[in-house]
């Protein structure tokens, strides 16, 4: 069993936690969409996680999940990736653009998600990356990850 995130820093619009899983450590820095455009909708939530055998993996989720055999997409500047969706969360199609999705975000100003929610038509959501570089920063060294 996980134990409770332990809060590593809060800065711009980004959290980032470590907790222990089953004797490792994990590391994750996580920001939400501000202002959904639609009233009722939580705005998508985009998080990179640090775990053993899988540093930087970087992740969507879906306040409501994503439509069954949908595609999402993620804009930063002008690189654009494709995402697998599974019931409330997505991930890059080929986990080798997990990199240079992280260097594009350290950079970059917002990330701009494109998806079709479980229920719903499809919706536009854009997540601001200030705080994220010092997140990224925080959960590197919480789990000694090098750049």
């Amino acid at each position: 069993m996980a134990e409770p995130s332990k809060p590593l820093v809060s800065t711009g619009n980004w959290e980032a936690y470590a907790y222990t899983e089953g004797g490792a450590k994990v590391c994750y820095a996580a920001a939400r969409a501000d202002k959904p455009r639609e009233k009722d909708r939580v705005g998508t939530a985009i998080a990179v996680t640090h775990r053993p055998k899988s540093p930087g993996e970087v992740s969507l989720i879906g306040s409501y999940g994503f439509k069954k055999d949908s595609d999402a997409e993620i804009q930063i500047g002008g690189m654009k990736h494709s995402f697998f969706t599974k019931g409330g969360s997505a991930w890059a199609k080929d986990s080798n653009a997990d990199k240079a999705i992280i260097a594009a975000m350290a950079k970059g100003r917002e990330v701009v998600v494109k998806a079709t929610p479980a229920k719903g038509s499809a919706f536009t959501d854009t997540i601001s990356l200030k705080g994220f570089a010092e997140a990224l920063a925080a959960i590197d060294k919480a789990c000694g990850v090098k750049r």
